[in-house]
């Protein structure tokens, strides 16, 4: 698949940014039947026979409502009419929250209603159970396929798998991640029927994906760039972000930090700097990206055709509040230790 030419040429307004271009493959998954020695989202893995399958023994997290004292209700509700009619959080509405979040307990991560309900308070808290969870398949991906992909310590295949239960885990709660990096030549007798069992969300269940790799140039997140060029970039009329970072699923590249702004990486191993290895994203591109990102071969599928869903969302994985999982590692350190950030 190809991107096409962006409608702005951005290295006209800011040449500097030539000499910060980084390569990324967008991987341009697409749904369809995958075959176990090639590179794709969910589907077999070229798994060896002789290795035991993944499992998750550690403690899933399990989201608990809390009642709140009809009190609080009230004068959060009160609050609440007051942002809608001035548009800006209301006097006091923070430490309202704060409040609540004091009588909800630790893991709190917010509140709401269901169905006409009373409003309650939600947290995470963890969750034993009975027995170890076996790993969901969630990527598999060749350096001969995909130009990005790191090759350490000479291998050519990248498999991810994760547990499909929420963890708490490096400042987030998210699908707990395994990489394991092989040479496929080693590959001779292969696991043909992996275990499965019981998964806490559906969007933790990638549908088998074909993979349609093109490699790109990037450039860098705005708070990644020189100072004076930052600057120069806020000030310009377009939205420098949508035109030079791909959205969707991708190998490289560079991240975008829009919910919390730029956050260190660290190798947790040695602390020092990793690189951008996978984004796993719930969208290949929204409204705002939609034009400029839709592949060049299927710009009939407008935002109101009917098959326009297949290829915005194809694998199916929602993760965080609809937005993208990304793993870092470290270049390095043995084992390639990795980070993970959920934006």
């Amino acid at each position: 698949m190809q991107t096409p030419t962006p409608p702005i040429d951005v290295l006209a307004t800011f040449p500097e940014l030539r000499a910060l271009g980084r390569t990324a493959t967008r991987l341009h998954p697409r749904p369809g039947d995958v075959e176990i020695v090639d590179s794709h989202i969910g589907g077999p893995l070229l798994w060896p026979a002789a290795e035991p399958w993944p499992t998750c023994g550690d403690p899933h997290m399990g989201m608990t409502d809390v009642p709140i004292p009809p009190e609080l209700i009230d004068r959060l509700r009160v609050l609440e009419r007051q942002r809608v009619q001035a548009h800006v959080m209301a006097p006091g509405e923070m430490e309202l929250n704060k409040e609540i979040g004091r009588i909800v307990g630790p893991g709190f991560v917010g509140y709401g209603s269901s169905g006409g309900g009373p409003v309650v308070g939600h947290r995470w808290e963890p969750r034993t159970r009975d027995g170890a969870t076996p790993l969901v398949p969630v990527a598999q991906l060749r350096a001969d396929d995909v130009p990005d992909l790191p090759r350490p310590d000479g291998a050519d295949l990248l498999q991810v798998l994760w547990c499909p239960f929420e963890h708490a885990q490096e400042g987030l709660t998210g699908p707990a991640v395994r990489l394991y990096w092989r040479r496929q030549a080693d590959i001779t007798d292969v696991l043909t029927e992996p275990p499965t069992g019981d998964v806490d969300e559906d969007d933790y269940l990638p549908e088998p994906c074909r993979v349609h790799p093109e490699q790109i140039v990037e450039y860098p997140y705005p708070d990644e760039l020189p100072a004076v060029l930052a600057e120069r970039v806020d000030e310009w009329e377009h939205d420098y972000q949508d035109l030079v970072m791909a959205p969707g699923w991708k190998v490289g590249g560079y991240a975008t930090w829009n919910v919390t702004d730029l956050l260190p990486t660290p190798c947790p191993e040695c602390d020092g700097p990793t690189n951008l290895l996978l984004t796993i994203a719930s969208s290949e591109f929204d409204g705002d990206s939609y034009e400029r990102w839709r592949p060049v071969e299927e710009r009939h599928i407008t935002w109101e055709h009917p098959d326009r869903l297949t290829i915005q969302e194809p694998t199916g994985v929602i993760v965080g509040r609809y937005g993208s999982l990304r793993i870092f590692v470290c270049p390095t350190c043995p084992g390639t230790p990795f980070h993970v950030d959920l934006q």
